[in-house]
C-alpha cells in the first residue's frame, strides 16, 4: 500500500509542479497562488489514484471521500504555499528547491498519514481503534 501510496504521489506531485510552474513562469500569476494551485489539480490526480489503486477504496462512499481529502487537500495547499514564502523569504532557497523541501515534509507529515487513516480508511477499521 505504501508504495502504490507514494507513486501515485509522485505521479501527483509532476503534475503540481507542472502546474506551479505554468502559473508562475508563463501565466506570471503570484507565486503564492502558483504554489496553491499545484496541489489541487494534482490532488485530482491524487484522488482518483489513491481511491481506486493505492488504497483500492471504491467500495466506501465517495461524497465522504471527496468531503474529508477535499480538507486535506486545502490544508496541504495553505501549508505548501506558507511553507515555500517563509523559505524563500528567510533563505537563500529560490521558489522551486524550496517547493521541493516542503511538498516532501507535508507529504510525510500531514497527506499520507490522513490518507490512509482518515480519508480512505476502511469504515470498520476506524470503529475498532
Amino acid at each position: 500500500m505504501f508504495f502504490r501510496a507514494q507513486t501515485s504521489a509522485v505521479l501527483a506531485t509532476a503534475t503540481d509542479f507542472l502546474i506551479m510552474v505554468f502559473c508562475y513562469q508563463i501565466l506570471a500569476l503570484p507565486l503564492g497562488f502558483a504554489v496553491a494551485c499545484g496541489p489541487i489539480v494534482g490532488g485530482i490526480v491524487n484522488f482518483s489514484l489513491n481511491r481506486y489503486w493505492s488504497f483500492r477504496a471504491s467500495h466506501d462512499r465517495l461524497a465522504w471521500q471527496l468531503v474529508s481529502y477535499m480538507t486535506v487537500c486545502l490544508l496541504s495547499a495553505v501549508a505548501n504555499s506558507v511553507g515555500v514564502l517563509l523559505l524563500v523569504a528567510h533563505t537563500t532557497l529560490s521558489y522551486f528547491p524550496a517547493r521541493v523541501v516542503v511538498a516532501l515534509l507535508i507529504a510525510l507529515a500531514i497527506n499520507y498519514p490522513l490518507h490512509k487513516f482518515v480519508v480512505f480508511a476502511a469504515k470498520d477499521s476506524l470503529l475498532e481503534k
